[in-house]
C-alpha cells in the first residue's frame, strides 16, 4: 500500500467518525423532538427540525411521514411538497407520485402570483 492509499484510508476513517459522532447526535435529538411535539402537535417548526435529523440520517420514510405532517400543518406552503416529490423521485424510484407531488406544488406557486 502507498502512501496515497494510506492517506486515503486514514481519511475515510476519520470521516467515518465524523459521520458516527454526527449520527449519534442525531439520534439523540430524535426523542426530545418527539416529545416536545407530544406537547404541541401543531409546531410546524418542531416538525421541520425532526425532518432534518431524518435528512441526516437519510430514513426517506421517517422523511415523508414529516413532509406530511409539515404539509398538514400548512397546506399552502410548497416546500413540503416539493421535497415529497423529490424523494419520491430520486429515493423511492415512484415517479407518479413524484409527479403528483410537484404537480400540487407548481400550483400552490402559481397561485402566489395570481
Amino acid at each position: 500500500m502507498g502512501f496515497f492509499d494510506k492517506l486515503k484510508k486514514s481519511v475515510e476513517i476519520k470521516q467515518a467518525q465524523i459521520d458516527s459522532k454526527k449520527n449519534q447526535k442525531v439520534l439523540e435529538k430524535i426523542p426530545k423532538l418527539q416529545k416536545q411535539l407530544e406537547e404541541n402537535p401543531k409546531n410546524f417548526d418542531l416538525v421541520y427540525q425532526l425532518y432534518g435529523c431524518y435528512v441526516d440520517l437519510s430514513d426517506s420514510e421517517k422523511k415523508i411521514e414529516c413532509l406530511k405532517k409539515m404539509h398538514a400543518l400548512k397546506p399552502k406552503d410548497s416546500f413540503p411538497l416539493s421535497q415529497l416529490a423529490s424523494i419520491y423521485y430520486s429515493e423511492i424510484q415512484d415517479s407518479e407520485k413524484g409527479k403528483f407531488y410537484q404537480d400540487k406544488a407548481n400550483k400552490i406557486n402559481s397561485n402566489k402570483f395570481l
